[in-house]
C-alpha cells in the first residue's frame, strides 16, 4: 500500500478501536474519549503491526534478563485510570513511568495548552524513545525527563495530579509533598501480594484514600 493508504488504514483501525472501547462503556468521560480519538497509538508503537496496536492488550516494549521492563499498557486500563485521575484543563500532571509516551500524550490532550504534563523514567533509552514518539504525535510540549521517580520532580512541583504507571510497594514522601492541597495521587499499589489501583487526595499534611480498583 502507498503511504496515504497505509495512513488511512491505520486511522480506520484507530477509530474502530475507540468505537469498540466506547461500546463497552469504558470511555464514559467525553474528554477521555476525545483524547483517545485524537492521539494515534500506532505512533507510539512504530515497530508493531497496526492490527496488533489496535487491540485491547498491553504490548511489551523492553525486556531485560527475561523480565518485562517497560510496556504500553492495556488501553482499557489506561482509560479507567484516567477517569479515576479526574483530569481537568489547566492541570499540571506528573507521570512516573514514561513507557512509550502514549499515556502522557493522552493526558496532555485532556489538560490542554493551559496545562502541563511531565513524564519521568529512570531508563534513558525509554525516555529518549518517549520523546521521539511524543514529537511524532505533535506532543513535544510534554517534558520527558530521565530521573528517579521515587523523588518526584521538584523542579515543576506542585502538581494537581500525580499518576504512576508502574507498581509501587509504598507511597514515597516526595509524592505527597509535591501534590497540591486537594490534589490527587493515583497508583497501582502492591498490598499483600495483590495489586490494587488506589486514588488518594491530599488533605493538609496527609493523604486520604478516595477510590480503589
Amino acid at each position: 500500500m502507498s503511504n496515504a493508504l497505509d495512513d488511512a488504514h491505520r486511522e480506520t483501525l484507530h477509530q474502530a478501536f475507540v468505537d469498540q472501547l466506547k461500546s463497552k462503556g469504558i470511555l464514559a468521560a467525553q474528554g477521555i474519549e476525545a483524547a483517545f480519538r485524537a492521539v494515534p497509538r500506532h505512533l507510539f508503537l512504530p515497530d508493531v503491526e497496526p492490527e496488533n496496536v489496535y487491540c485491547d492488550d498491553a504490548i511489551v516494549t523492553k525486556y531485560a534478563d527475561g523480565m518485562v521492563i517497560s510496556s504500553s499498557s492495556q488501553p482499557s486500563l489506561m482509560a479507567i485510570m484516567l477517569e479515576q485521575l479526574q483530569l481537568e484543563p489547566g492541570h499540571r500532571v506528573l507521570e512516573i513511568g514514561a513507557g512509550t509516551g502514549y499515556n502522557a500524550a493522552l493526558m496532555a490532550h485532556i489538560v490542554g495548552n493551559s496545562g502541563q504534563v511531565v513524564t519521568i523514567d529512570i531508563d534513558e533509552d525509554i525516555v529518549e524513545n518517549a520523546r521521539t514518539h511524543l514529537a511524532a504525535a505533535g506532543f513535544d510540549v510534554v517534558q520527558a525527563i530521565c530521573a528517579d521517580g521515587g523523588l518526584g520532580y521538584p523542579a515543576a512541583a506542585p502538581f494537581d495530579r500525580i499518576i504512576l504507571t508502574v507498581s509501587a510497594g509504598d507511597i514515597a514522601p516526595a509524592w505527597w509533598k509535591q501534590l497540591k492541597p486537594g490534589g490527587r495521587l493515583l497508583l497501582p499499589l502492591s498490598l499483600r501480594g495483590l495489586q490494587v489501583v488506589v486514588a488518594f487526595e491530599r488533605a493538609a499534611d496527609h493523604l486520604v484514600s478516595s477510590a480503589t480498583t
